[in-house]
């Protein structure tokens, strides 16, 4: 077992390296995930926008339009929740309804330019933070873990397109 791993030591291999990997991100992670979370609730609480408003709001970026059933299954909320959330966010303006013109009777759920905002502002907010912990790391550290990271982002994105029916929606580019 490695001492640097809570998990045994696997053979070589795509299994090992995966698993290496995902041990360093979650290290990674937790190491700048409380001062991301700090600046997520200062803006959550200052704007009045709660985690599960919030969760609706990514949701809806990445899939353009929902149903609220649908927005209940993906924020596992109960329907009479998201139901209730919905309204919040169409009276605040961050949010719409819409016609569906698959069935009339029925309305979806999409950003507004005001919900985009929100969500943009939330991005550069993190952005800043990401900055600030990084920015303590050498030039040629940072530029060579972007340029691995970005490698690992394109075989993915290649790997989805592949994979159409895939379980998982795919990862919406960054708007940057």
């Amino acid at each position: 077992m490695n001492q640097n791993s809570p998990t045994p030591d696997l053979p070589p291999g795509p299994a090992a390296a995966a698993q290496r990997l995902g041990e360093q991100m979650k290290a990674l992670h937790r190491y700048v995930s409380g001062q991301l979370m700090r600046a997520m609730q200062d803006q959550l609480q200052g704007d009045d926008m709660s985690f599960s408003q919030m969760t609706a709001l990514h949701q809806l970026r990445a899939h353009a339009a929902l149903s609220i059933g649908g927005l209940a299954d993906l924020t596992g909320l109960s329907l009479p929740a998201a139901s209730h959330l919905t309204d919040r966010l169409v009276q605040r303006g961050f949010a719409e309804r819409r016609e569906n013109p698959d069935d009339r009777r029925a309305k979806l759920l999409a950003l507004t330019a005001d919900g985009h905002a929100f969500l943009d502002s939330m991005d550069r907010r993190f952005n800043e933070t990401y900055q600030q912990v990084f920015g303590r790391v050498g030039v040629d550290l940072l530029g060579a873990a972007a340029d691995t990271i970005e490698a690992v982002m394109t075989e993915l994105h290649a790997q989805d397109a592949r994979q159409p029916d895939r379980t998982c929606p795919p990862i919406p580019e960054d708007p940057e």
